[in-house]
């Protein structure tokens, strides 16, 4: 996609813009460009929304649940659990608030002025995504107070029930927005690089995210699946609809997890606990040549340069439908969104019919089985499809379900991880505790005294 090629330029002059603004006249630089359109924006903050669905913080969640193993320098901590503040610094900084965010908020208040809805509708929704990520990962964040500038340079930070509650609400708010009536100048194809500018298409984005992050509550709140399942009924129906973000085949512009394999060889492996799990699946020639994540054969479906980065698919909302089903004891409709996961996730990585016939065959039957054990089945199986599209999911899954059942390395470092469990959160970035020491030392207060990496967050307690 050739809009790609500009991102970068793009991200810079947006940086540059934005900082240039604190200034007094003196500074003001007439070759710099002093304001830059929503058009450009746009393209900028959607394509720093897909890198993080599959860069450093989808890598470190891989490895966590055990579909990568760290073989070599910085991924081999990882894999022993030696995860300090520095892990997801660049991520928290660059990824989130030096990235989508502040792109989101300055597409809100400049869309607000310039009456663009759907401009401020996608923003929303980016901005929702975003602090979904980050809270399932870190917990307490700064947003309330975040993007003030120098009104507020030590911003506090909000709680994570605050967080997933102004989730929901710029989700809600984002749907308003797109059901307003198309304005000329909106998004179109150069600037939305997921949907050209259909906000019927953003909308159902919008449902499916809504049902994602009411199911990342289910423990705090048994009616979420309830919910979830409302926000289903108005969410995209089939893969075709999902958005999707189409990396360039080009290699500098291409899927992060095939950046990463060819600048970083060998450093991370496919876990071979993971292959065994495949044992049998048609899909397991499609992920690994049995000791790869990557390859520089164009085989493997989920590290090829054109590798899709989807916010949200239509296979992860299935399993999502089919968990809240089995929530609410309705187990035969559960297997029947089960069944439409599997097929969904085969049809999308090019599986044969017959081959995805004869697997789906051999699925368990969730009406002969408890909730609990229908649930299992149900995340079983989402571990597998959810691999390279949605790492971060996976392990949002397993911290509120227990599911699947993993046992942790025998070799990870107890310093701040003293169970030796399975790291339930990330310590806080570095960059935190230079900058914004008190609010910090507050939000690791708030969630169980310390930082370490074996304090569940509240939502997966």
């Amino acid at each position: 996609m050739k809009n790609i090629k500009y991102i970068i330029l793009l991200s810079l002059g947006l940086s540059l813009s934005i900082s240039s603004c604190e200034y007094g006249d003196e500074n003001v630089d007439p070759t710099r460009q002093a304001d830059v359109k929503l058009n450009l924006i746009l393209p900028t903050a959607i394509t720093q929304a897909a890198y993080n669905q599959s860069s450093t913080a989808a890598r470190l969640s891989g490895i966590l649940m055990q579909h990568f193993s760290g073989f070599d320098a910085q991924q081999n901590d990882l894999e022993n659990y030696v995860i300090d503040e520095n892990a997801l610094d660049n991520f928290w900084n660059f990824g989130l608030y030096g990235g989508v965010m502040k792109d989101a908020v300055v597409m809100i208040e400049k869309g607000t002025e310039e009456g663009q809805p759907y401009y401020v509708g996608i923003a929303k929704i980016l901005m929702a995504n975003a602090l979904g990520t980050g809270t399932s990962i870190f917990g307490d964040m700064p947003y309330t107070k975040a993007f003030l500038g120098t009104k507020d340079l030590k911003p506090a930070y909000d709680s994570q029930e605050s967080i997933y509650n102004s989730i929901q609400t710029l989700l809600t708010e984002a749907i308003t927005e797109l059901s307003k009536p198309a304005v000329a100048g909106g998004p179109a194809a150069g600037s939305d690089l997921i949907f050209k500018g259909d906000a019927a298409k953003w909308i159902a984005t919008a449902h499916a995210l809504k049902a994602r992050y009411f199911m990342h509550l289910q423990k705090v709140n048994n009616s979420n699946a309830s919910s979830a399942l409302a926000e289903i009924a108005s969410a995209f129906t089939s893969s075709a609809n999902q958005p999707d973000f189409k990396w360039d085949a080009a290699s500098a512009f291409s899927n992060p997890y095939a950046l990463f394999g060819r600048g970083r060889p060998n450093t991370l492996v496919i876990n071979q606990g993971f292959v065994t799990k495949l044992a049998g699946d048609p899909r397991l020639n499609l992920i690994t040549d049995g000791t790869s994540f990557y390859t520089t054969a164009t085989g493997l479906f989920w590290t090829k340069n054109t590798a899709p980065s989807p916010i949200i698919s239509y296979t992860e909302l299935k399993f999502i439908e089919a968990e809240a089903l089995a929530r609410t004891s309705s187990l035969a409709a559960a297997q029947t969104a089960f069944v439409a996961a599997v097929q969904s996730s085969m049809n999308y990585m090019g599986v044969s019919s017959a081959n995805a016939a004869t697997y789906i065959a051999g699925l368990p039957d969730l009406t002969s089985m408890s909730v609990t054990g229908a649930i299992s089945a149900i995340m079983g199986e989402s571990y597998k499809a959810l691999y390279g599209q949605a790492e971060l999911e996976v392990w949002v899954n397993y911290r509120r379900t227990g599911f699947p059942a993993l046992t942790p390395n025998p070799n990870g470092v107890k310093g701040n991880n003293p169970s030796g469990a399975i790291p339930k959160r990330i310590t806080y970035a570095q960059n935190e505790r230079i900058t914004n020491a008190e609010n910090l030392a507050a939000a690791i207060a708030n969630q169980g005294a310390n930082n370490n990496l074996d304090v569940p967050l509240w939502a997966f307690k």
